[in-house]
């Protein structure tokens, strides 16, 4: 809500005793307010304009805003240019809500033009000539051109409204200005309302995003889950062959075996790779069989520690949009702790603005264990020499250009056959093998990982390394995919 223009002309009115009074100090809390600290022969008086859209208005005020994280440009143009100067007229445009305030100094006059006209409000400093020197924000009229160095041109004249009252009853025993006291209080709890509802926003997206992250991770370990039934398929393939070796000649593609159930013999046809013997067959069946089985247990483990944060996620949630502002501060540790958080406001200082983002990106295994990978040339060399430990997995596409992936491991540990895969999967995926049906992945530990001298970024030399053949599952790359979280300090 922004003042109407009967309200305006009431508080001008109301202040009309700050004419003559020194502006003694300038503050700018935000982009399109600014606040005049006057002294003069009414006394001291902290004088509020404000073009900030829905909340134009003027009026003095006993409130001091919090200062922003960086000072507006503004601050110290005012300060140069009003500091000082005396207050000589405040006047409000006849039935309109433009306000302009004059002011004499040695060097000569200047004028604050405060258009409180709602959303295309904006405050303006005229020169002597009446050429804009500043303007608060930027220019949103269609029809003026109110830029630097542009002669000021008013507003269209805007027709008087015999429906306009004035909504705010003065407070009584609030001093020389009451009126002004009314609107500053009900500004105070609009203000309250804006920053409680950005501040809620605020919390609420990380988490919501965070929450739908987890969700897709459950849908893909259910998929996940899903293979283990078609995994019987593989044993049965292994049982049969197992029963029919002396039946199946090398480089045969289709064998048709016999097969005993319940209900008598049937004859299966059997596909097989014909680069493998019999047996080879045999044996990579029982594997991938083994495999699937023994990963079930690890969906299980990571489909309830998915769900135990989604749900601990969206009762956060649902607990930010009831929460007072009072409350918020716990609810954004609550965030943090459970990855969730916002992020931190940058801050212009030198030091924080060269302090560097972490140089890779982080997914969860199905067991839930991190894997680390390296977003760029240059941060793969810091993931690999500056983050990693030596007996931590290091991975990378065998022969191509791609991401360094690092797996966490305890000294004298090695890693399954599962968190092997899902970080030989992103190793594959981050490489100019993405899309590939199959991919060699060599593996090491980062101990036996070098860098030549003079070498590119992220070029390295690696010894005591083995290679996987890497045939690429959909399903367990979505689910890695779909598993990645904010990158933290390991």
């Amino acid at each position: 809500m922004s003042l109407n223009a009967s309200e305006i002309a009431a508080l001008a009115a109301e202040l009309s005793p700050l004419v003559g009074a020194r502006v003694d100090g300038v503050r700018v809390p935000a982009e399109r307010t600014v606040i005049l600290e006057l002294h003069g022969p009414a006394g001291s008086a902290s004088l509020l304009l404000s073009a900030e859209a829905d909340l134009t208005r003027l009026h003095a005020t006993a409130r001091r805003p919090p200062p922003p994280s960086a000072p507006f440009a503004l601050q110290a143009l005012l300060r140069r240019e009003l500091e000082g100067a005396r207050l000589s007229a405040l006047d409000p445009r006849p039935g309109d809500r433009v306000v302009e305030l004059r002011f004499e100094r040695l060097s000569g006059p200047r004028t604050l033009v405060a258009e409180l006209t709602g959303r295309h409000g904006n405050l303006l400093l005229l020169d002597a000539e009446r050429i804009i020197r500043a303007a608060a924000g930027r220019n949103l009229s269609s029809r003026r051109r109110l830029v630097p160095g542009e002669a000021y041109e008013l507003p269209a004249a805007r027709a008087g409204d015999a429906e306009e009252r004035i909504r705010f009853a003065p407070v009584p025993d609030a001093g020389p200005f009451p009126l002004s006291a009314a609107v500053d209080a009900h500004y105070a709890r609009k203000e309250e309302e804006r920053l409680l509802l950005e501040q809620r926003r605020r919390l609420r997206e990380p988490v919501r995003a965070s929450a739908a992250r987890f969700r897709r991770a459950l849908d893909k370990l259910a998929e996940e889950a899903a293979r283990v039934p078609a995994a019987e398929g593989d044993r049965r393939t292994a049982d049969l062959l197992k029963a029919n070796l002396h039946l199946v000649k090398r480089g045969t593609r289709l064998a048709m075996l016999t097969e005993y159930t319940e209900e008598g013999p049937r004859e299966v046809e059997v596909a097989l790779d014909p680069a493998l013997t019999p047996r080879d067959n045999m044996e990579r069946a029982y594997r991938r069989y083994r495999r699937i089985v023994e990963s079930a247990a690890r969906v299980a483990e990571r489909q309830a520690q998915v769900q135990e944060r989604l749900s601990a996620l969206d009762a956060l949630a649902a607990e930010i949009d009831g929460a007072a502002i009072a409350e918020l501060p716990r609810l954004e540790r609550e965030a943090r702790r459970l990855g969730a958080g916002p992020r931190a406001a940058q801050s212009l200082s030198k030091k924080k603005r060269q302090e560097p983002a972490l140089p890779y990106r982080l997914f969860r295994t199905v067991a839930g264990g991190a894997i680390l990978v390296g977003r760029g040339a240059a941060d793969n060399d810091a993931l690999t020499f500056r983050v990693a430990r030596g007996n931590d997995l290091w991975l990378h596409a065998r022969g191509i250009t791609g991401a360094h992936v690092l797996v966490r491991l305890e000294k004298g540990a090695g890693p399954d056959q599962e968190t092997l895969l899902d970080a030989a999967h992103l190793a594959a995926h981050f490489s100019d093998a993405r899309g590939e049906p199959s991919t060699e992945v060599a593996y090491t530990h980062v101990k036996y990982v070098r860098k030549p001298r003079g070498g590119a970024p992220g070029a390295v030399t690696y010894s005591q390394e083995r290679t996987l053949l890497l045939r690429i599952e959909p399903v367990r790359l979505e689910r890695l995919l779909a598993s990645e979280e904010s990158a933290q300090e390991p």
